[in-house]
């Protein structure tokens, strides 16, 4: 895709994720990063999960 003036910023990301917490003490963590430097493997280590991502279609 490459950085263009469209995918950064935070319209890139706005697409009406709504996030709702359970308490108001849990906390919203995001890992945000290039592709292929390890941000599905921290979340799977955190979590103890096995979750695939990916871009699709």
């Amino acid at each position: 895709m490459g950085l263009s003036r469209d995918s950064v910023g935070i319209k890139s990301v706005d697409l009406g994720l709504e996030i709702k917490k359970r308490k108001d003490s849990d906390k919203v963590i995001a890992l945000a990063g290039n592709p292929n430097v390890g941000k599905s493997t921290v979340f799977n280590q955190l979590t103890g999960m096995n979750q695939h991502t990916g871009w699709c279609c």
